[in-house]
Formats: C-alpha cells, sequence, structure tokens
C-alpha cells in the first residue's frame, strides 16, 4: 500500500500499474501487462470468485455431501451472466449492487467477530488450546499459507 501511495504521488497519471510499467520500462512492457490482464488476470479472478460463490451458495441444498460439480459450474455461470447483465443494464445500478454486497460482507465480518469475542468470553476457547502445533516457521511454508489463504478450496 505504501509503495502504491508512492507511486500515485509521483506518476500522477491515471491507469495505476499501466502507467507506471508505462513510466518505468516504457509503452511495450505497459501494453502487454494491460494485454494479459484484460484476457487472463481478470476474467480468471472473476471466474474463481464466481465459483467459490457457487460452492457456498449451493452447500446449504446439500448438507451431507458436497454439491455436484455440475451445479457448481451452472450457478457460477448464472452469477457470471447476471452480473454482466446488470453491468450492461446500467452503472449506477450496478454501483447499488456493489454497495449493498459490500455492506453486507462488513456487516457479516462483524456479526462472526462479534460472536467469537462472546464465545471466548463464555469460556470456548478448547480450539485455541494448540493452535500452533505441527505448525513450521520457514518462509517458504508460511508465503504458501498466505497463498493458499487466499484461494482456499475443499480444506486446503
Amino acid at each position: 500500500a505504501l509503495c502504491y501511495a508512492e507511486l500515485g504521488t509521483m506518476i500522477t497519471k491515471s491507469g495505476a500499474e499501466y502507467s507506471y510499467l508505462i513510466e518505468a520500462f516504457g509503452s511495450l512492457v505497459g501494453y502487454l501487462y494491460s494485454w494479459t490482464t484484460v484476457m487472463v488476470l481478470k476474467p480468471s479472478s472473476f471466474a474463481i470468485i464466481t465459483l467459490s460463490f457457487a460452492e457456498y451458495a449451493s452447500a446449504p441444498f446439500y448438507p451431507d455431501c458436497t454439491p455436484p460439480l455440475v451445479v457448481i459450474k451452472c450457478l457460477s455461470a448464472a452469477a457470471i451472466v447476471i452480473i454482466t447483465g446488470v453491468n450492461c443494464l446500467s452503472v449506477k445500478l450496478a454501483r447499488y449492487v456493489q454497495n449493498f454486497f459490500t455492506a453486507a460482507k462488513l456487516i457479516i465480518i462483524a456479526v462472526i467477530v462479534v460472536a467469537g469475542i462472546v464465545l471466548m468470553a463464555q469460556g470456548n476457547t478448547e480450539n485455541l488450546s494448540n493452535a500452533f502445533e505441527g505448525s513450521t516457521t520457514s518462509f517458504g511454508a508460511i508465503g504458501l499459507a498466505f497463498y493458499n489463504g487466499l484461494w482456499a478450496y475443499d480444506g486446503w
């Protein structure tokens, strides 16, 4: 965050990473970054997010097992179509939808934090007794743990 703040004050052009890469390495690198972002990074990130949504949204309907893959993929595709449709209909509507879901996420996070504090205050700390048992302190393992925490699936 500090690096981006410094770059933003030094290079005042709009375009974020694109502008920074053009300034540092030239227009070819900036173009390749933009192309890669538009064609690979953003769509794959969107697909991962919608697949995560679909898995969590379909899980309550399959309480004793994991949802079938076809259900997850169809729900993910439906989410992509709906989000794309909302964005095509109106930018203002897309802004309202985004604000609603952001507020919902913040409320859910607050509920989880408050519930955790209440449970800890009631003495429910048995899950914390051996929290770091079997863990390692190597830099590679810590980095891998952070990366896997970003895209955690099925107990990874």
